[in-house]
């Protein structure tokens, strides 16, 4: 690695604890967002993660994810997608 290279060990890689998350995030109906990497607290231009909390038989809003990618993860115990027709 020479000295122009970014050591990853040390500058690349960030560890964001549940308690550093960020809840100011637009939020849809039946869902809670928290944020973990977004422009504003990692300067990504073209990415969103964070948590999204689903309780028990909501029906969520209808959302979309702009021009970002989205990191999706986790382990959901059951998840219906219903198609309302809009």
């Amino acid at each position: 690695m020479n000295s122009e290279t970014p050591d990853w060990r040390s500058n690349g890689v960030r560890v964001i604890p549940p308690d550093s998350l960020d809840p100011n995030t637009p939020q849809t109906p039946g869902m809670h967002r928290a944020a973990a990497i977004t422009h504003d607290r990692a300067g990504a231009d073209k990415i969103w993660a964070g948590t999204v909390t689903i309780r028990p038989g909501a029906r969520t809003g209808a959302h979309h994810h702009g021009e970002l990618e989205s990191v999706i993860g986790g382990s959901p115990s059951s998840v219906d997608i219903v198609n309302t027709g809009s």
